[in-house]
């Protein structure tokens, strides 16, 4: 997806994670996004998130979406099960080790079985086929960003000279000896100090899917596989997404700036679960063969189904039906679908919203904490950030706590289910 914009690495990429960081805490948002600097994190045989991601991709591939539903399942299962492979490997490979300790061991064939079963109920319960095709998958999106007159905004960070630095070196070295050096003194003779404008500021993202409806209008999903569901309130999740400057910023940049019909977005909760089967009694009780206790882990789809074929009498009888009334109206919830209407009229003022952020964001910005007590908890650079505070020594724990590598986005493959 593009708007003239061309996709190469000679512009500077803002990304709705750097713009949320900036704002909430400028001592983290330098050393993250300026410093580069990320925490030291232990590998593990399995990111959950993004092996469920990629099975969610093959469901949703547009070329595949005709196919038979128990097909697209056994695909997505596929895809799953090798994704956990590969990570399997990889771990193995980094940590130098020849197999994973049985508490390893054990935590991935769990993690494996529980993607398995979400998926397959997935499928068979929710896949939208008929309601909403898919278009693209794990799509990137880069659209220019533009101040009040519709003029481009360019960028003259370090980051960015020292990009066209090195794209000029490449460009002016052709034919050259290999010993050849035009040096960065050469560069500010020649470019930087002879009006060099820097280098155009786009707004990057990635979405899971872009799906259409029936009615020809498009819609940004976003599939979240989460331990707690948002909220059981209805009314509180509604202000959180509606006030979710990621949801608006899409449909923003596929609608305002790509010119599609985006009708709005639809943000899925998957709880890392699925349905059981109910808990059949050892003896009669009640007149019921299974369980009604609330705290067994089945739903009123999946409890309905099995009473009605494995305890017919009692079902027909009305003994389930106070209990299939609970599971219905509060019984544990496996997925929750929010969809999030953005008509263009919410959407007018995003753009410059961006464009303002973006310009304080890469003009020198003063460098202070925001200390808050929630926020600091949370917070992977809360130790060095109170040392500094403290004016103790904080550069050592910077510099043995924290790698310098490439951004996120650069590194990693392709998944919105990780969190900066």
């Amino acid at each position: 997806m593009s708007n003239g914009v061309e996709v190469v690495d000679l512009v500077h990429e803002v990304h709705v994670s750097e713009l949320r960081s900036y704002r909430a805490c400028r001592t983290r948002w330098n050393w993250l996004f300026t410093e580069d600097r990320q925490p030291l994190v232990t590998p593990t045989p399995l990111e959950f998130g993004v092996a469920f991601h990629r099975a969610m991709q093959v469901l949703y591939d547009p070329k595949t979406w005709h196919l038979d539903k128990y097909v697209l399942g056994v695909r997505a299962e596929s895809a799953f099960i090798e994704a956990c492979k590969e990570q399997r490997a990889n771990f193995i490979r980094v940590t130098d080790k020849f197999g994973l300790s049985d508490e390893e061991e054990k935590d991935y064939e769990t993690s494996l079985e529980l993607g398995i079963g979400m998926i397959r109920w997935y499928v068979k319960n929710h896949l939208p086929q008929g309601m909403f095709a898919p278009v693209e998958v794990e799509a990137k999106f880069r659209v220019p960003v533009l101040d009040e007159f519709g003029s481009q905004l360019y960028c003259r960070c370090n980051r960015c000279r020292e990009k066209a630095y090195q794209a000029w070196i490449r460009e002016n070295t052709t034919g050259l000896p290999s010993d050849a050096v035009l040096s960065r003194a050469t560069w500010q003779e020649l470019v930087y100090n002879e009006g060099w404008i820097g280098l155009p500021v786009v707004y990057e993202g990635r979405i899971d899917a872009l799906m259409q409806d029936q009615f020809g209008g498009y819609w940004i999903v976003d599939w979240k596989t989460t331990i707690r569901m948002m909220s059981a309130d209805t009314s509180v999740a509604e202000v959180i997404l509606e006030t979710d400057d990621q949801i608006e910023s899409y449909c923003w940049a596929l609608r305002v700036m790509l010119g599609l019909n985006i009708r709005g977005f639809m943000y899925v909760e998957l709880r890392k679960d699925f349905p059981k089967p109910p808990t059949r009694n050892k003896v009669v009780r009640l007149g019921c063969s299974f369980s009604v206790s609330k705290s067994q882990g089945t739903d009123f789809q999946t409890f309905l189904e099995t009473v009605k074929t494995e305890d017919p009498v009692a079902y027909r009888d009305g003994l389930y039906d106070d209990f299939l009334a609970w599971l219905k109206e509060s019984g544990p919830r496996y997925l929750e679908v929010h969809k999030v209407p953005k008509p263009p009229q919410t959407l007018d003022s995003v753009g410059h919203n961006i464009f303002l952020q973006t310009r304080e964001m890469i003009n020198s910005p003063a460098i202070y904490p925001s200390p808050g007590r929630f926020a600091c908890s949370w917070c992977a650079f809360v130790s060095p950030c109170i040392d500094k505070r403290a004016g103790r020594d904080f550069q050592y724990a910077i510099d043995t706590m924290y790698e310098v590598k490439p951004r996120y986005y650069e590194l990693q493959e392709p998944s919105t289910d990780r969190r900066v």
